[in-house]
């Protein structure tokens, strides 16, 4: 996009920003939530007790995967993934795993201690088995190679060694990742809060890992990783709106980097950045609650729809609301990150019925279900930041899960329309892993990252943000929230008019 371009873009969208309106079309349902500023902090009252007799159903099924065949039992670490044999089917074969399925990370296994919690609070695994389960999980991550407290990226489910890659050889120095280390946290914190008599274990744990190692002081903002032995990635996490959002959460609420690495990261990219839509706002300044500075920010937005939103970067559901299952964005920021999470959840949905011409929506990396079968980042491509190829032909079930604690009403009647179409794809372990929409075609298998997503959202929406409330409940909350709760984005209201 040259500059003109730019200019022209900006113009036409200033132009419509400048007549927002609050009446949505009539025939719209999306602009008519999207409309107000409402947003919802307990999704269970949303939901009918038919509705959630389904959902904990669907929890019993993918548990029942998630604790059996998706767990090593000699290290009890999560596998990455389980395959069928033969055709998906209502009931299904499950493949013996192989090397290609025998290895986990830190995202995973922090992931995993969720789900447990999860499992407890639900019912589907009696408190005292939930708490062994937790605990052996405890004491394999304490007996795991790890640098200056952080995991390496990749582990041997059969061994517990770190290995170089997915069924790479072992090695010593391995690569510490940033993202993945914010989610074994994330789940060393939940559990510590399920289980309050495993609370000192996971806890040293956490107070093990040197978060402000992993802090770029010039740019504020964390580093990718780090690779030992090379040194640190070349790159940053610089989008507040994306999964690793999910560290700086971490890394904030420690204590061990300053606070103000919020005030770092970008709302969206700067406007001479290439991307989709050069994004529409103004400038908005802060006073940290920590150093008492003030930061001025850029509180800009993309639009789809009418609909004003911040974008992730590849236009994906697990990028924008995966964090918001285990931290309440809904009710701490309901000015910033928890309308934006309603508003990408809206936009989804109309990108699904305008964009795409599709009866279901759910967009987010997954299985892809024809040819190699890899794991494809598949996204919304008018939703994404990326201009480049953003494949948009496979749906996932657990994007469609994970809007349930967000927009409850619309986001069953999405899952529901995507179990009536491809019904095959629901089994006795729950949901294969994606769908090819238009041919119909299935991915043979579950991968664990999905699965415990379902999970934790199914435990929000069905017991009013339960899960949520275990790091609420942790002193990471009370360093974080005060940055949560203050920014007003630029996403209230409708766009232009009808």
């Amino acid at each position: 996009m040259n500059r003109l371009h730019r200019l022209l873009v900006a113009a036409v969208a200033l132009t419509a920003a400048c007549a927002a309106t609050t009446e949505p079309r009539v025939d719209d349902p999306w602009q008519t939530v999207a409309a107000d500023d409402t947003v919802i902090t307990n999704p269970t009252t949303h939901l009918t007790a038919d509705q959630i007799t389904v959902l904990r159903e669907v929890a019993a099924r993918t548990w029942r995967l998630v604790s059996g065949p998706g767990v090593d039992r000699t290290t009890s670490l999560p596998l990455s993934s389980v395959m069928i044999t033969g055709d998906p089917a209502a009931t299904v074969q499950l493949s013996p795993a192989t090397s290609a399925q025998q290895y986990t990370n830190p995202a995973l296994i922090g992931n995993y201690l969720s789900a447990i919690a999860v499992a407890k609070d639900l019912g589907l695994e009696p408190a005292d088995k939930a708490q062994a389960r937790a605990a052996a999980v405890l004491a394999e991550i304490q007996t795991l190679a790890k640098y200056k407290g952080f995991l390496f990226r990749w582990y041997s489910t059969t061994s517990g060694q770190a290995i170089e890659s997915p069924q790479g050889r072992p090695v010593k120095n391995g690569y510490v990742s940033t993202v993945d280390n914010g989610w074994l946290a994330q789940g060393m914190l939940t559990a510590g809060q399920a289980f309050p008599a495993l609370a000192a274990g996971f806890q040293a744990q956490l107070d093990a890992m040197q978060w402000g190692f992993l802090y770029n002081a010039a740019g504020n903002v964390l580093y990718n990783g780090y690779q030992v032995g090379q040194g640190y990635s070349a790159n940053t996490y610089d989008n507040m709106y994306s999964g690793p959002r999910i560290a700086d959460y971490l890394a904030i609420g420690s204590g061990k980097v300053p606070g103000a690495l919020w005030w770092g990261l970008a709302r969206t990219p700067p406007a001479d950045h290439r991307q989709r839509q050069v994004p529409v706002g103004q400038n908005r300044t802060y006073t940290d609650p920590q150093d008492g500075k003030a930061y001025t920010i850029f509180e800009g937005h993309y639009v789809y729809d009418r609909i004003k939103f911040v974008p992730t970067f590849g236009g994906s559901m697990y990028q924008a609301l995966a964090p918001a299952m285990v931290v309440p964005e809904q009710a701490v920021a309901p000015s910033s990150l928890g309308m934006n999470n309603r508003n990408t959840a809206l936009a989804q949905g109309a990108y699904g019925q305008v964009g795409a011409a599709t009866s279901v929506f759910g967009w987010s990396a997954a299985t892809s279900p024809t040819g190699k079968q890899r794991y494809t980042n598949y996204g919304a491509p008018d939703l994404a930041i990326n201009q480049g190829d953003v494949p948009n032909d496979v749906i996932t079930p657990s994007a469609a899960f994970l809007a349930l604690p967000i927009i409850p009403e619309q986001a069953y009647a999405n899952v529901s329309q995507l179990l009536a179409k491809f019904p095959l794809i629901y089994n006795q372990y729950g949901l294969l892993d994606a769908v090819e929409v238009r041919t119909g075609t299935l991915a043979p298998r579950f991968m664990a990252i999905s699965q415990m997503a379902i999970l934790m959202a199914i435990d929000n929406a069905v017991n009013q943000d339960w899960l949520q409330g275990c790091f609420a409940a942790s002193p990471y909350a009370k360093v974080l929230f005060p940055y949560l709760s203050m920014e007003r984005y630029s996403i209230h209201g409708l766009v232009g008019p009808g």
